[in-house]
């Protein structure tokens, strides 16, 4: 897929909304953030910036549906490690190492927790998260295990169909009560959107327009529904049509970004923006807690707010050249010798399965 740049922008806007959220808003609602108050003129829009997170799952079904064609099972998780894994230890020991001396009662991280994190699997294994915006990758990587099995058990010519039933699979689940079924979760129509988007690159047809649709009033109504519980957790109140429109905003950046001239956009330092988001997104939140609820106060927090700005910004950019881009190549060469070959070995493992499985029906049916 060639490089749009309009997408490496919206991605670097949906980190920056994350951010001012975090800073702006819940940091310090839910007390991690203890030496300033609100600045009242910024909440209106900052509190809004959570659906950030929604983007950012659009644009991974989109980039994902490209990214598994003509890949076996084991070059799909080998992408996707590469992708996730480097900057992410890096931020887990970064935040771990400032929360020994600034992380208090409520960021405090131990040993056995940052080793766990590293796995990006503490919740299964009974410790919570070194920071709390790292619960996004679990959703990542499920969607990436559906992608996963699809290949390594040779259903990616079903892939597709996948996406295109996927909107209605999660439509039938909340009618009946079932959305805790795996994969029903409202965050996914966000995933499945995406991938639809990048479907209707390829081929227009009046199934993916369809499902794009359902995709929106699922996307909207599952994000508006949200509404009253954050006014309630959070003692501000959200408006259920502000953030319909945020997200009906978002389908239609998608729909411009694939159109012929968001297609055709050049915009500069878009691959720097693009690039620093993943760094961006993973290190600000506890680390800029820690430095505002250390530095700042009433008087002093605009400034405080932009050197903090600044410093996570240079932070993530460094992370982004000097763990991911630099070391790409090992990266890839270890991922590879790794998971790609257990990825290839299950994929080999599963064919050989249903080949056989496929002998002793034919066996059993002459």
């Amino acid at each position: 897929m060639k490089r749009l740049e309009l997408l490496d922008y919206g991605r670097f806007g949906a980190g920056l909304a994350v951010v001012a959220y975090h800073y702006f808003f819940n940091g310090i609602s839910n007390g991690k953030v203890t030496s300033i108050t609100h600045i009242p003129e910024l909440i209106a829009f900052a509190k809004y910036g959570f659906l950030g997170v929604e983007f950012f799952f659009m644009i991974s079904g989109f980039v994902i549906f490209f990214s598994s064609r003509n890949r076996t099972a084991g070059e799909f998780l080998t992408s996707r490690a590469v992708r996730l894994f480097p900057a992410f230890w890096v931020a887990v020991l970064f935040t771990s190492a400032f929360a020994q001396f600034w992380g208090g009662q409520k960021m405090s991280v131990s040993l056995p927790q940052m080793l766990v994190n590293l796995t990006m699997l503490p919740k299964p294994l009974g410790l919570p998260f070194v920071d709390g915006v790292y619960w996004t990758l679990q959703y990542e990587w499920s969607f990436y295990f559906a992608v996963f099995m699809a290949l390594a058990t040779g259903l990616q010519s079903k892939l597709r169909l996948m996406f295109l039933l996927w909107p209605l699979y999660i439509l039938v689940m909340r009618l009946i009560g079932a959305e805790n079924f795996p994969y029903a979760a409202g965050y996914y129509c966000y995933f499945a959107a995406g991938a639809l988007f990048a479907m209707r690159m390829e081929e227009k047809t009046p199934a993916s327009l369809g499902a794009l649709i359902l995709c929106v009033g699922l996307c909207a109504s599952f994000s508006a529904g949200k509404a009253a519980g954050l006014t309630v957790n959070k003692g501000v109140e959200f408006s259920a049509a502000i953030i319909g429109a945020i997200v009906v905003c978002q389908f239609l950046f998608f729909v411009f970004l694939t159109s012929r001239a968001g297609l055709a956009l050049r915009l500069p330092g878009a691959r720097l923006a693009g690039g620093i988001t993943y760094p961006l997104y993973l290190i600000h939140a506890h680390f800029g807690y820690m430095l505002l609820s250390q530095f700042a106060d009433d008087d002093n927090r605009v400034a405080a707010y932009f050197l903090i700005a600044v410093a996570v910004l240079a932070i993530a950019h460094a992370i982004h050249i000097f763990v991911e881009r630099r070391p790409a190549r090992f990266w890839s060469a270890l991922f590879g010798r790794s998971f790609g070959a257990l990825g290839d070995a299950f994929q080999d493992r599963a064919s050989a399965l249903l080949r056989h499985a496929h002998g002793v029906a034919v066996g059993r049916a002459r």
